[in-house]
């Protein structure tokens, strides 16, 4: 299909070139949502939102004929109901160009990427000043973020707890002479002056790529640090195609993934090799997956990898606690709104749960001999980090039902 896939009570939606679809595990269409509904005709595909309930909130470029309720002609960001039919009780949105890409915030709000032609960046009709841009959850424009963003755009966001949003792509911001690549905004959009936001990304033989593109993908593997993906080749002066590690004040990092990374292959005259993210799975382990012939750790040099990667954990060689006098787990495990912890009986800990893309979700302290209520969190994968008073450190992978 070409786009990403969200799983969904058992399903999973699929971005179907400009519209979506959703299919079983075994990979089968859901019959019970339908891809051609009435009033909506698929022009460009942009980007897709589930909620908690099933319903998409799409992005990119769409045609409604919905005339009854006034909504007729191009829009670039309208609801659909978890069966895929039109939601008449939205007010879907209009932009000039198309809204590529977008993320929720931890606010319930959004934000995102116009891709429009250098100063033409309009919502509803006015013009935002940006095209990196935030909207609330009924679509309206937030005009107190600013980001000054006047050409390019941003493909990928990571959004803070505390309304600072790390942005990456290939973009130029008012005032600034440089083509950024990485960047920390302020919760008002201006750059955050306490990262590095011109950490050098760059390219030389990867033709198909637009500019040192940092991707769609981020993943934070701890409170300090954090995995970049996308199409460059050097970082900071030092071979990191594809892949590199920072830390959070925007430095790059030796710790892991300091050998040269993705193969170059060569596609109808252009030159492709980087990787569009990364994910952790159950076991400890890594998987990377992009567009790439061979990976090169700095260890090992495999040239038949394709397209998918799985790479050892950065916890090889120890257990699943990395301080094995006191080991610590979390119970019940498969669980659910409530968890405890063993060994923790006579110290204090700060928790701090990681979902699945590696985003930070809860944060909490815990007591001994008391447990703690994550009803808060969704059904999925998490990893929770464990800081005791004494200087223990503990981590534990733990799945909600």
């Amino acid at each position: 299909m070409g786009g990403k896939l969200t799983s969904w009570n058992g399903r999973v939606y699929q971005q179907n070139g400009p519209g979506i679809r959703r299919s079983w595990p075994d990979g089968a269409l859901d019959t019970d949502y339908v891809i051609n509904p009435p009033y909506v005709s698929p022009l460009q595909g942009g980007d897709y939102h589930v909620y908690s309930d099933g319903r998409i909130l799409l992005s990119g470029v769409h045609v409604l004929s919905d005339s009854i309720r006034g909504f007729e002609g191009l829009y670039c960001l309208c609801w659909l109901s978890n069966t895929g039919y039109l939601d008449t009780t939205k007010t879907h949105r209009q932009c000039a160009g198309s809204l590529d890409f977008f993320t929720e915030l931890p606010s319930g709000s959004f934000i995102g990427s116009l891709g429009n032609p250098p100063n033409t960046a309009s919502w509803e009709g006015t013009a935002t000043g940006s095209n990196v841009i935030r909207f609330n959850d009924d679509g309206q424009w937030d005009s107190t973020f600013q980001a000054n963003v006047w050409w390019g755009q941003a493909y990928g966001f990571l959004p803070l707890a505390d309304g600072r949003v790390y942005a990456g792509g290939n973009f130029r911001i008012a005032g600034d002479p440089d083509t950024l690549h990485l960047v920390r905004f302020l919760p008002d959009g201006s750059l955050d002056p306490t990262f590095n936001n011109h950490l050098d990304f760059r390219t030389i033989n990867l033709s198909g790529s637009v500019g040192a593109v940092v991707g769609r993908e981020f993943l934070q593997i701890d409170a300090g640090r954090l995995i970049i993906t996308g199409g460059f080749e050097i970082v900071d002066g030092q071979p990191r195609q594809g892949i590199c590690l920072i830390d959070t004040a925007g430095n790059l990092l030796n710790d892991y993934f300091s050998g040269p990374g993705c193969g170059d292959y060569t596609y109808q005259s252009f030159t492709y090799g980087g990787a569009e993210g990364i994910v952790p799975a159950p076991d400890g382990s890594y998987y990377i997956w992009g567009a790439y012939h061979g990976y090169d750790d700095g260890t090992n040099n495999d040239t038949l990898q394709r397209m998918v990667s799985r790479l050892y954990g950065f916890n090889v060689g120890l257990g699943e606690n990395q301080d094995p006098q006191m080991p610590v787990t979390a119970h019940p495990n498969p669980g659910g709104d409530h968890i405890r912890f063993n060994a923790l009986e006579e110290k204090n800990a700060v928790m701090r749960v990681f979902d699945a893309r590696g985003v930070l979700v809860m944060q909490a302290q815990v007591r001994p001999n008391e447990g703690l209520d994550v009803s808060g969190l969704l059904p999925g994968f998490y990893v929770i980090m464990l800081r005791t008073t004494d200087g223990g450190v503990h981590r534990i992978k733990w799945v909600k039902e």
